[in-house]
């Protein structure tokens, strides 16, 4: 049709120009955008010689024509001398308007006008061909359209041919066709017809329409459990109804403001997967609890449900910072700890101190987290040390230390203290204090009728040791007051030691005999009266027969520490001895007292009272490593008793002794002794007139060092070791020289085959 259109203009167009034209015309033209416009201009009019024609826009601008390499959509073109053409490759509005060709005819202008409009087909817009309607609902099914003038819309159903009347189940509107309380049945093909009233033109497009309805979740279910433990696996399915089929995302809405918390689920967990309306989570963290909400969705709409998740999970301490504090102040030691079930917390303090002034309180601080407060009122420096904060739950138990330190001023034991020094002996004073943190030290020096020079040469002398701890007093006639001041940022103290002149004891007066015996005798000595120096820590004595006494003086020596008995033994029956004795301090001995004379008993088929048992050399090393006691048997004895108390903390524990007896005997084995332990030993003979004294010694045993491997097994892997050398060494033989057992065996082996093959049958 369009091309029938265009070929009639032209026919028109060219009847038009058969002659010159000597007025100004016009013509309308009216084309569909896109089309192909084409003129002539032509003048044959006799004597139109130097007529001069051009082709003006609907801007009065001359349409030049088409040069070699340029594009143009509108151009002019000469056919021949007399007559000139117009192209439109292609109308738009933009182009639009009045194109003149003009020419001069006996000095006037004229021009034809054609006015060339371009106009557009109708076109549908909003109009998808497949449109979804939600059952039971109020619908309008989109048709619009656009051309010159509004278009008509006419609707028809199923075949095309019947058509569609406002009535109660429709209604046309500008937008489209309204389809009332929408059924299954209104599905099918409708087609929109859209007429140009204007150009008589008419455009139709098939519009498929499909029910649908909206999504409604049904139920949402978590498996194992809504509750569970963290480092399972979680699966949560999303089942809901709707058509078409809906699509299901996911969401999580965070429970607590933990790392990952408040991220959107899932763009930030990594250990889901999503299959269709089923999420999994493997490796279920704390971070995974919260409320997961399922959308699903169709063309028709959405709906949403959710399900709450807990995660239990192990108890974790996030709060246990170390508390600096000074004595006297009020501080505070918090543990706090986050797990589900919330956790319980403790606080337990590795040592003894006094519990008055102690307060503590436990809360709740969120569903997942709580904390231990322990607060001094005041603190003090027996409160320092490590506290071990215990957060548990049916899961696990967490541990944390919190260390308490607590900076308090110098203080010092004693204030006052005497010190000896004497001649040729270095005296340590010692300036030891409890502080925190460590104070210095300063020494000053008062001596004892001392001139101005002589002091001012003591300050000299001291100068360079006034800071140090032990002060170390090498001139021992510096003797005199010395004080020790101990100071730091919180305080100071004072301390006063009182440096004098030690002496050796002095003589021994009092020595009784306590028990005698044909063999020994035991003494009960009384030291001086007075000691003018270091306390006493021995008794010494010399003794000898009288007959020896006197011709030598050389005699036997014996020295007692101040705590053991004062025994001596293997003495001769029925003899004479002389003995003296002498005090033991650390400046030296003493003086020897008056000489004693003493004479054993004469010896008899009596028995008396046993001697105190006498342990063989290195007993102490034997129990301790060996776990034996050995010691020297005597006649008399007819058994023993043997006590053994563990010591802790250097006290004998009495509750947990063990006594044991036995008959007389010359060693014991210590079968029942804990590693790393002292123990106190008591070993005491026994006969029908009596007990002995007990002899006692103290041992510790070693830390049990374990053994990888018994004895036993070490053999037996030493054994297949060997064995295994003999037969690789035996394989070498066979391969290198022929020889070995292995070569034997084979080579006889072959010799006794041979053998019976060679047999006569």
């Amino acid at each position: 049709m369009e091309k029938l259109v265009f070929v009639a203009l032209i026919c028109v167009i060219l009847s038009e120009s058969n002659a010159c034209f000597t007025s100004n015309h016009a013509h309308f033209t009216r084309m569909r955008i896109g089309s192909r416009f084409y003129q002539e201009c032509r003048c044959d009019e006799p004597g139109s010689e130097g007529v001069n024609l051009k082709w003006l826009d609907s801007h009065n601008q001359e349409i030049q024509p088409l040069r070699p390499g340029i594009e143009s959509n509108v151009y002019s073109e000469w056919v021949d001398e007399d007559t000139y053409r117009l192209f439109i490759s292609n109308l738009g509005r933009s182009i639009s308007g009045d194109y003149k060709c003009v020419t001069n005819h006996n000095g006037q202008t004229y021009a034809l006008t054609y006015n060339v409009e371009a106009y557009d087909r109708p076109y549908f817009i909003n109009t998808n061909e497949t449109q979804y309607v939600v059952s039971g609902k109020n619908v309008t099914i989109f048709c619009e359209a656009r051309s010159e003038t509004d278009p008509l819309i006419i609707w028809y159903k199923q075949d095309g041919l019947t058509k569609i009347k406002d009535d109660d189940k429709y209604e046309t509107s500008p937008e489209g066709l309204i389809i009332k309380e929408v059924t299954n049945d209104d599905k099918g093909l409708y087609k929109c017809a859209a007429s140009d009233l204007k150009t008589g033109e008419e455009i139709i497009r098939d519009i498929l329409v499909e029910v649908i309805s909206v999504p409604e979740i049904t139920e949402i279910v978590a498996s194992p459990d809504s509750n569970v433990v963290a480092g399972g696996i979680l699966e949560i399915v999303c089942m809901a109804t709707g058509s078409p089929h809906p699509e299901y995302v996911w969401r999580k809405i965070p429970k607590y403001p933990l790392s990952i918390r408040n991220a959107s689920f899932p763009s930030q967990l990594s250990h889901w997967k999503q299959e269709a309306n089923k999420i999994t989570i493997y490796d279920v963290n704390e971070n995974d609890a919260g409320a997961y909400e399922c959308t699903a969705s169709n063309v028709a709409g959405s709906s949403s449900g959710s399900v709450n998740i807990d995660v239990y999970f192990m108890p974790e301490i996030i709060k246990y910072d170390s508390v600096v504090a000074i004595e006297g102040s009020t501080v505070q030691i918090v543990c706090g700890a986050q797990g589900l079930p919330i956790p319980q917390i403790s606080l337990n303090y590795l040592g003894e101190y006094n519990e008055r002034g102690l307060g503590w309180d436990m809360k709740n601080v969120s569903e997942i987290e709580a904390e231990f407060y322990l607060t001094f009122f005041p603190v003090n420096r027996s409160h320092e040390g490590v506290y071990i904060c215990n957060a548990s739950n049916f899961l696990y138990t967490d541990q944390k230390e919190i260390n308490l330190t607590v900076l308090y001023a110098p203080k010092f034991g004693k204030p006052f203290e005497h010190a000896w020094g004497w001649s040729g002996h270095n005296t340590n004073l010692s300036c030891d204090n409890e502080s925190n943190p460590p104070a210095n030290i300063t020494w000053m020096y008062q001596g004892n009728d001392l001139s101005e020079e002589e002091q001012t040469e003591i300050n000299n002398i001291m100068a360079d040791k006034m800071h140090n701890n032990p002060l170390i007093i090498e001139n021992i006639s510096l003797y005199g007051t010395y004080q020790c001041v101990a100071h730091n940022e919180f305080g100071e103290d004072k301390k006063v030691i009182a440096l004098r002149q030690g002496f050796i004891p002095g003589a021994i007066n009092n020595v009784t005999i306590t028990n005698l015996t044909s063999t020994s005798v035991t003494f009960s000595i009384n030291g001086p009266e007075f000691v003018n120096g270091p306390k006493l820590k021995a008794y010494k004595a010399e003794y000898d027969e009288v007959e020896n006494y006197n011709i030598t003086d050389i005699h036997i020596n014996r020295t007692w520490s101040i705590d053991r008995p004062f025994r001596l033994d293997r003495l001769r029956p029925s003899t004479v001895y002389y003995i003296k004795f002498a005090a033991i301090n650390d400046v030296g001995d003493g003086p020897w007292s008056e000489v004693y004379d003493f004479a054993t008993l004469e010896k008899t088929n009596f028995r008396s009272v046993p001697l105190e048992p006498v342990w063989e050399a290195d007993v102490e090393e034997a129990a301790a490593f060996e776990r034996k006691l050995k010691w020297k048997q005597e006649e008399l004895v007819d058994s023993y008793n043997i006590r053994l108390c563990p010591m802790y903390n250097g006290i004998i524990e009495e509750e947990i002794c063990k006594d044991k007896t036995i008959e007389s005997a010359a060693e014991y084995e210590l079968n029942e002794l804990d590693s790393n332990t002292t123990y106190y030993l008591e070993l005491v003979a026994h006969n029908s007139n009596g007990s002995s004294t007990p002899a006692h010694i103290m041992f510790t045993v070693p830390a049990k060092e374990e053994s990888l491997l018994s004895a036993g097994a070490l053999i037996g892997i030493s054994i297949v070791i060997v064995f295994l050398c003999l037969v690789l060494l035996d394989v070498l033989l066979l391969l290198w020289r022929r020889q070995g057992i292995i070569a034997h065996c084979c080579h006889k082996k072959k010799k006794n085959k041979r053998e019976r093959q060679e047999r006569p049958s």
